[in-house]
């Protein structure tokens, strides 16, 4: 098979050239934005929407929001998220049967006892 010889000669070569043709313009690219950026240029824009500034329209100045006020917290309201973080939590590990269990003392007896429960199912395992 003499003859594929020569194709394959032919392809690796034109393979190789293209190669190199590629490396070099992406360095010839790389070292044009490096010039660019050391003299404060801006870097040429990609394919796609050009930004507002670069478009031409003006932005309008946003309304000044009115100030929010936070609540402060109080005890109370700290200790109620603190136990539904746990009561959050432990239902996280729970599955099936056991979660459902918990789920039914949190609205017969309250979060906390659910707490409890789930915890000590927990430790069970």
């Amino acid at each position: 098979m003499p003859t594929s010889e020569p194709n394959i000669t032919i392809m690796v070569e034109t393979f190789a050239f293209q190669i190199t043709a590629a490396v070099e313009a992406s360095v010839a690219d790389r070292i044009q934005a490096a010039i660019a950026g050391a003299f404060g240029a801006r870097p040429a824009r990609g394919m796609g929407r050009p930004t507002k500034a670069v478009a031409g329209v003006a932005r309008v100045a946003a309304k000044p929001s009115a100030v929010k006020r936070t609540k402060k917290m109080t005890p109370k309201l700290a200790r109620a998220r603190k136990l539904q973080g746990q009561y959050m939590g432990a239902l996280k590990s729970l599955k099936g049967a056991e979660r459902a269990r918990v789920k039914a003392v949190a609205k017969d007896k309250g979060v906390a006892e659910a707490v409890k429960l789930a915890q000590g199912m927990k430790k069970a395992k």
